[in-house]
C-alpha cells in the first residue's frame, strides 16, 4: 500500500510575510474543518485530510495561516455582517487569500507597543466594507498593548491537593518567569546548544533574580493569596529589575 506524502514542515522567520495562496483553498479546508471533527483524528492524518481537499501543489501550512485568520476575525466577532448560518461572504476567502500578514508569535508576557495579531484585522474589515458595500459592526479591536497595559498567559500546574497559599505561590512564580524570561538581558542562552545545559543555567539564573529580589517577589505572593489584582506599580518595578538584573 502507498502511503502518500505527508505536508512538508515549514516555517517562518518572525515577521516574514506569508506568501499568497488561492482562496479557494482557504474555502474548502475551512468546509473541511467545519464539516469534520478532529477529536479522536490523529494530528498526522488530519493534515493529510486538509491537503487533500486543497488544489495540487498547494502549501497547506500558507493555507492555514490564512484560514487562521479568519478563525481570529470570527472570534473577535468582525465578520458578523458577512457570516450567514454556516456559510461565509466569497470575499471574506477572495480577501484573506492575499491580505498582507506575517509570521507572529506572541510574547507569553507582554507590554505597552507589543501587538496581537500578525496582520490588521481592522483594515481588513475595511477592505471587506469596500468590496461588499455591506457595513460592518462599527467594532474595532486594539492591535497593540496599550500604554499602561500589560497581558500574559499560561497558567502554573496546580496540584489537586495544593493550598490556597501554594497555589498563590504557583502563579507568583509564573508570572516572575514570564518577566524574567522576556526583560532580563541575562537570559541570552542561544549560545547554548545543549537543551539541558541551557535549561540549568536558566534556572540559575532565575533562582537568584528571586532571591535578589524576594521582598517583591513576597509582595506578589501576598496580593495573589488575597486574590488581589497585580498592582501596574509592582509590575512595572519588576520589570525594572529584570531589565537590570545581571
Amino acid at each position: 500500500m502507498e502511503v502518500p506524502e505527508g505536508p512538508k514542515f515549514k516555517t517562518y522567520k518572525e515577521g516574514e510575510p506569508i506568501p499568497r495562496v488561492d482562496s479557494e483553498d482557504i474555502r474548502r479546508t475551512w468546509e473541511y474543518d467545519r464539516t469534520h471533527n478532529p477529536v479522536g483524528t490523529k494530528g498526522w492524518d488530519w493534515l493529510l485530510n486538509r491537503q487533500a481537499v486543497c488544489s495540487p501543489g498547494a502549501d497547506v501550512w500558507d493555507v492555514a495561516h490564512r484560514h487562521r485568520m479568519i478563525e481570529t476575525l470570527i472570534t473577535y466577532k468582525l465578520l458578523t455582517p458577512w457570516h450567514h448560518g454556516e456559510e461565509l461572504n466569497d470575499a471574506v476567502f477572495r480577501i484573506a487569500a492575499t491580505f498582507p500578514l506575517r509570521e507572529f508569535h506572541p510574547h507569553d508576557y507582554m507590554i505597552p507597543g507589543d501587538e496581537h495579531f500578525g496582520f490588521d484585522p481592522n483594515a481588513f474589515v475595511q477592505q471587506l466594507e469596500a468590496e461588499t458595500g455591506i457595513a460592518g459592526t462599527g467594532k474595532t479591536v486594539p492591535t497593540k498593548v496599550g500604554e499602561g497595559g500589560r497581558a500574559w498567559g499560561g497558567s502554573p500546574i496546580e496540584y489537586r491537593n495544593d493550598s490556597p497559599e501554594r497555589r498563590a505561590e504557583h502563579k507568583a512564580r509564573g508570572l516572575l518567569w514570564m518577566i524574567f524570561k522576556r526583560l532580563s538581558p541575562s537570559l541570552d542562552l542561544t549560545s547554548i546548544q545543549n537543551p539541558v545545559n541551557a535549561a540549568n543555567f536558566a534556572a540559575l539564573f532565575f533562582a537568584d533574580f528571586l532571591l535578589d529580589n524576594i521582598d517583591l517577589v513576597r509582595k506578589l505572593e501576598d496580593g495573589y493569596k488575597k486574590q488581589e489584582f497585580v498592582e501596574i506599580d509592582l509590575r512595572e518595578e519588576l520589570e525594572r529589575k529584570a531589565r537590570r538584573w545581571a
